[in-house]
């Protein structure tokens, strides 16, 4: 423990009274950023920030009034010069300057506005997206005063403070994302939809599961640190319940790096105690056996809760062994390679990177999920190598006095596991993890100079300069916050669905409105002049609203993200629209193969622009990766009525790649169709071409069913409905997709003479889909149509009633209401149109029928 302080006991109690406004900014902070949505968007960050500067002015008051002067600690000062730096990437410069020091960034700027036949501004900053790093400038001047305020904190009252703070932050938002996980909430705190779709428990303030698992791991270190102090500030055994309840919770968040990262902290505690206890000259690992043993029972209490709390999705996601984006910290190269010195901007990469990606798909990377990485692209390699090598020489664990207690050791692991974590997970973008290390290490550094003053360093501000330090800190950060909300907002993220929702509420056939939907354009672009997504919009809306200057957008957002599928789809439609056909057909090669989910609609485009195989041909990308293409082609040319086509277009697939599951398919049952309509010439040939088909399918699908069904048809079509009912009930119980497998079997069983065999297929399908209502209503409708379809009304009747009840909607209600009333049930159908009319409203042409029905049913006409 740190020595005690000297001061007079009356002293002491004033001076504990001075710092509680302090403690209570710094955790008002820490903890509004973690729960306000991880303190992610500018306006978030705005209102909070001011509450970090406030700390900071209070702690250098408190500062100047009891020493006379004001000392900042270097890693304060180096971040405050980083904020200085990142506000001078967004200040405007003449245009002739900036090619000059930085002629990939001008020319950026000078082809932003091409499009509106508009030449770049006159003055451009040297970052591609300037509202974004000023509000990074706000977040880094907002650490350096976290860090001043825990600092000042923990000189007073020792580091327990600061961690305890962070302890009870990661508390609270694994407590938030809990109740939001028991609620099967889609929004967070009900109001805030994230913009993608979030698996179950990943709901909450932090919904990035890495940024979380980040969070919740330096509160776990921190609660441990709190267990092993001599003297804890809350009983043992309660912290180590929180540490159980954070590290269950980090378990089922299901990061990959966070749970590795755990337990990389864990280890690396024991080694930090051993070595201090060997140091010490004692043993046991520095901390007694009863200790151990408590810390011990909260990890393997923590492992116990993820157990029963982590769904099969969870467990899939911790087993994924998926290592892509491991290989993401070379993407940074391209960027690096043109942007050497002052680089893209601080938090412009999301807008800067499309230029430069090379993967497919339609995704947008928000980060280099490497934190040096992402510093050298933002900053420049000058720069951020100075940040690195200065944090790392001012942070040292000698500095931050890592072996001093085994509070320090806790809370210095819990800081290594979240830089460790940002090699390969990127969660330092994020304010609130960034202010939970601030405080932490802020708790070091107090905590260490109090002990040994002359070790500390830090620069001593001049007298008068000392007096001004509070004031100017607090005015500094309002006007940066001034400047977030003014220019920060909104980011490109949030710009990209304000113009999508923009565009679709806009009536491009109106020329005003059009020009409306330009002038946002126009201001968007300037905001984000290296965002492809824009131009993408403006060449959408000018093809829709049949203007003639579709192409020079889509120039601009292909020079800007050269994987673009949805661009090359529009580019295709546009030259379709000129004439070019052939050219057309090219660019839908390019989308399907840049993007394979616009393989669907870029094949429904050809098959409506080209009747001619050669032709296309040209649409499906080279060799096994144009299958899907020819796939799509097929099924739109069959849809058209052009079957010759369609089996050339299946043949085509199947050359490439035999094991082709919907070519072959086809290609099957157009051969099962001759044999049933008696057209096939030599039936034993044709039963071996569909063997053929099924054993392709068989070695390509090892885990599929497809190729028994194949099987269990031809064997109806020859009379052998039992053996193919029982080959298939066989092959249901193999596979992955049973529920689908199970369906097959139905349907040939509703072949088979008699009910024994459909009413076993019937139970299974049943069990099989009956884990929720609507999955059970669905199966209950299908075999409901498979009976009736035998002329079993009865039984039929039974399922439709089975499918209201597990689902009473009125669609269900009436399906059985029809059924009923063709079976001759009349009473029943009546009952079932009455609830119909219960779930849809009672309507005059309803109340007319089910008086009709009640009618027949006493037998009146």
């Amino acid at each position: 423990m740190p020595p005690t302080s000297r001061s007079s006991p009356s002293r002491d109690r004033g001076s504990a009274g001075s710092v509680r406004p302090l403690v209570a900014l710094v955790a008002l902070t820490v903890a509004g950023s973690a729960l306000a949505l991880g303190g992610v968007h500018a306006r978030v960050v705005a209102l909070i920030a001011p509450l970090a500067f406030a700390a900071a002015a209070l702690a250098l008051r408190r500062e100047q009034e009891r020493k006379g002067s004001v000392s900042l600690a270097l890693p304060a000062i180096v971040a405050t010069a980083l904020a200085a730096y990142t506000l001078l990437q967004a200040v405007p410069l003449p245009v002739a300057l900036l090619e000059r020091i930085a002629p990939s960034n001008a020319d950026v700027w000078a082809r932003a506005l091409l499009p509106f036949g508009e030449a770049g501004p006159r003055f451009a900053s040297l970052s591609l997206d300037p509202g974004a790093t000023v509000v990074e400038a706000l977040k880094w001047s907002s650490y350096a005063a976290i860090f001043t305020a825990s600092a000042a904190v923990s000189a007073r009252r020792g580091a327990a403070t600061g961690v305890a703070t962070v302890f009870l932050s990661a508390l609270a938002v694994a407590l938030v994302t809990v109740v939001h996980g028991l609620a099967g909430s889609t929004e967070v705190y009900g109001f805030y939809t994230p913009s993608a779709p979030l698996p179950p428990w990943h709901v909450g303030p932090l919904i990035n599961p890495n940024t979380l698992a980040g969070y919740l791991n330096l509160g776990a270190l921190a609660g441990m640190g709190l267990v092993l102090m001599h003297e804890p500030v809350a009983p043992r055994w309660l912290v180590a319940a929180g540490v159980a309840f954070l590290v269950a919770v980090d378990v089922t968040s299901a990061s990959r790096g966070g749970v590795i990262a755990l337990i990389l902290g864990v280890l690396l505690l024991v080694l930090l105690l051993r070595i201090r206890a060997a140091r010490r000259g004692g043993s046991g690992g520095g901390a007694e056996p009863s200790l151990r043993w408590l810390l011990g029972a909260a990890l393997l209490g923590g492992a116990l809760l993820a157990s029963l709390g982590g769904t099969r999705d969870t467990w899939f996601e911790l087993y994924d062994k998926n290592l892509d984006k491991l290989s993401m910290v070379l993407w940074a190269l391209p960027v690096l390679r043109e942007h050497p010195i002052f680089g893209i901007g601080r938090g412009a990469f999301e807008s800067v990177f499309p230029a430069y990606r090379s993967s497919p798909g339609h995704v947008v990377f928000a980060y280099v999920e490497n934190f040096p990485a992402q510093w050298l692209v933002e900053w420049g390699a000058p720069v951020a190598l100075a940040a690195l090598v200065l944090f790392a020489w001012s942070l040292a664990p000698s500095r931050l006095g890592a072996l001093r207690s085994r509070l320090a050791a806790s809370a210095f692991a819990g800081v290594v596991v979240v830089l460790l974590q940002n090699l390969a997970d990127l969660s330092l973008e994020i304010p609130a993890v960034c202010y939970a290390l601030a405080v932490v290490l802020g708790s070091l550094w107090g905590d260490r100079a109090r002990s040994r003053p002359s070790r500390a360093f830090a620069a001593k501000a001049p007298g008068r300069l000392a007096r001004l330090a509070p004031a100017v800190a607090l005015v500094v950060g309002l006007v940066l916050a001034a400047l977030s909300l003014a220019l920060g907002h909104p980011e490109v993220s949030a710009e990209r669905d304000l113009i999508r929702r923009k565009l679709e509420a806009t009536n491009l056939a109106d020329p005003a409105s059009h020009d409306v939907l330009e002038r946002e354009l126009h201001a968007a672009m300037r905001r984000h002049p290296a965002e492809p997504y824009f131009p993408l919009i403006g060449g959408l809306a000018a093809y829709q609203g049949k203007r003639e200057r579709a192409l020079p957008w889509l120039q601009r957002t292909l020079e800007r993200g050269h994987v673009n599928g949805r661009a090359h789809l529009l580019l295709a439609q546009v030259l379709a629209s000129r004439g070019a056909r052939r050219q057309a057909l090219l660019e839908l090669r390019i989308a399907a193969s840049q993007d394979s989910s616009l393989v669907g609609p870029a094949g429904v485009f050809a098959a409506r622009i080209s009747r001619d195989f050669d032709e296309l041909l040209g649409a499906a990308p080279e060799g096994k990766a144009g299958v899907p293409m020819l796939d799509e082609l097929a099924v739109q040319a069959r849809n058209l009525g052009r079957a010759e086509l369609a089996a050339r277009l299946d043949a085509e697939a199947i050359t490439r790649n035999p094991g082709a599951r919907g070519p072959r398919v086809r290609a099957a049952e157009v051969v099962l169709d001759a044999l049933a309509k008696g057209t096939c010439d030599d039936r034993e040939r044709c039963a071996r071409e569909i063997e053929a088909h099924a054993a392709a399918l068989e070695a390509a699908h090892p885990g599929d069913f497809v190729a028994e069904r194949i099987r269990a048809q031809r064997l109806v079509l020859e009379g052998k409905s039992e053996e193919a009912e029982a080959r298939l009930a066989a092959r249901c119980v193999l596979v992955k997709e049973r529920a689908s497998c199970l369906r097959a079997r139905v349907e040939i069983a509703s072949r088979v003479p008699g009910v024994s065999r459909i009413d076993a297929a019937s139970k299974d399908l049943l069990a099989a889909t009956c884990l929720s209502a609507s999955a059970c209503a669905e199966a209950a409708g299908f075999l409901a149509r498979i009976r009736e379809g035998r002329g079993d009304t009865g039984s039929a009747l039974t399922f439709f009633a089975r499918a209201a009840r597990e689902e009473p909607t009125e669609a269900r209600w009436m399906a059985l209401a029809d059924a009923a009333s063709r079976a001759g049930a009349h009473a029943q159908a009546a009952d079932a149109l009455e609830r119909a009319a219960q779930k849809g409203g009672m309507t005059e042409v309803l109340r007319k029928r089910i008086a009709e029905e009640r009618a027949k049913a006493l037998g009146v006409h």
